[in-house]
C-alpha cells in the first residue's frame, strides 16, 4: 500500500555543515538551522564588529556608523537566508553579478551572428533524423510524447496502484539515466485528423466539386484554426543518458513499462527530428516568430 506522505531523502553530497541544529533563545525554540547558516551569521556579526572597531570607520560620525551596522546586519541575515533547496542565498551572488551586464543578458540569433552564446545556453550539439539528441557534454537524449493516467477523479485503489507502480518504476531506473518531465501549451495536434481526411479524399468514388470543396474547408479548419489557434496541454519525457548504452537501457525500461502496464504511462511515442525541434521551439523561439 502506498504511504500517505513521502519524505525527501537527504542528498548524498550532504556535509557536516548541512546538519541542522535546534536552538533555544530566552526559552523559545527556534526553527532548526543548518550549521553553515549559523556560522555565516556569526561570521557576519564578527566582521561587522571588526569593521566599526578596527578600521578607519570607527572615526566616522556616529550616525554613519549606525547606518553601516544596520546595513551590514540586514545584508548578513538576508544573504544567510535559505533557499528552497537549503542553500544560502549568498551562493547566488556570483551568478547575479555575471547576469548584471547587459551583454550577458542578450543572445543574438541572427543567421550571421556568432552561435556561441545560443549554443552555450541550449547545450545541444546535434539532433539526428530519428530524434537522438547529442549534448555538448557527450551525453545522449531522446524525447517522448507521453500520456499518463493521473486524474482528480481516480478512486483510492487506483491512486494507490499508480503510486505503487510509479515507485517500482523509479527503483528500476539506473543512476546513469535521468528523466525530465516537460509540460508545454501548444497548438492541438491534428495529424490523425488530417490523415483521416486525406484517406476520405483518396477514397471518394465521385469527385464531385461540392464534396471537394467541403473537404478543402475541413482541411482549412483543421490547419488554420484547430491546429493553429486552439492550444492544449502536451507532456513530454526527456530521457538523457550519460552514454549511448545508458540511454539504451533507459529506453528499454521505459518501453517495457509502457507495454506491460498503463498505470505509469498510458501512451508513449518517440519523437523524430522534426517533432523534437518543434517541441524545442516552444522554449527557444520568440512569441513573434511562433505566431
Amino acid at each position: 500500500m502506498a504511504p500517505r506522505s513521502y519524505g525527501i531523502p537527504s542528498p548524498l553530497n550532504r556535509s557536516f555543515l548541512d546538519h541542522e541544529i535546534a536552538l533555544r533563545v530566552f526559552g523559545m525554540s527556534l526553527q532548526p538551522s543548518p550549521i553553515k547558516q549559523i556560522l555565516f551569521f556569526i561570521g557576519g556579526i564578527l566582521i561587522t564588529i571588526w569593521a566599526v572597531t578596527a578600521t578607519p570607520l570607527r572615526d566616522a560620525h556616529p550616525g554613519l556608523i549606525t547606518l553601516f551596522v544596520i546595513w551590514a546586519l540586514v545584508a548578513t541575515f538576508y544573504l544567510g537566508g535559505l533557499t528552497k533547496t537549503k542553500e544560502l542565498r549568498v551562493v547566488r551572488v556570483p551568478a547575479l553579478l555575471a547576469y548584471l551586464p547587459k551583454k550577458a543578458r542578450e543572445v543574438f540569433v541572427r543567421r550571421g551572428s556568432d552561435p556561441g552564446g545560443f549554443y552555450s545556453m541550449v547545450g545541444i550539439s546535434h539532433i539526428a533524423e530519428n530524434g537522438r539528441i547529442t549534448f555538448d557534454d557527450g551525453s545522449a537524449g531522446q524525447v517522448y510524447m507521453v500520456v499518463g493516467s493521473a486524474s482528480r477523479l481516480l478512486f483510492d485503489e487506483d491512486q494507490t496502484a499508480i503510486l505503487n507502480r510509479r515507485d517500482a518504476f523509479w527503483r528500476k531506473v539506473p543512476t546513469s539515466c535521468s528523466f525530465t518531465e516537460i509540460t508545454t501549451k501548444e497548438p492541438q495536434r491534428v495529424v490523425d485528423q488530417l490523415a483521416n481526411l486525406e484517406h476520405r479524399n483518396r477514397n471518394l468514388e465521385i469527385r464531385d466539386p461540392d464534396l471537394i470543396e467541403l473537404l478543402d474547408e475541413q482541411y482549412d479548419i483543421l490547419t488554420g484554426h484547430v491546429g493553429g489557434k486552439f492550444t492544449s496541454i502536451h507532456q513530454y519525457q526527456l530521457l538523457r543518458g550519460r552514454t549511448a548504452n545508458a540511454l539504451r537501457q533507459g529506453h528499454q525500461i521505459l518501453q517495457v513499462e509502457a507495454e506491460s502496464s498503463s498505470l505509469v504511462i498510458k501512451e508513449i511515442s518517440m519523437l523524430d527530428r522534426s517533432e523534437t525541434e518543434r517541441m524545442l521551439r516552444v522554449f527557444y523561439q520568440s512569441a513573434d516568430q511562433a505566431a
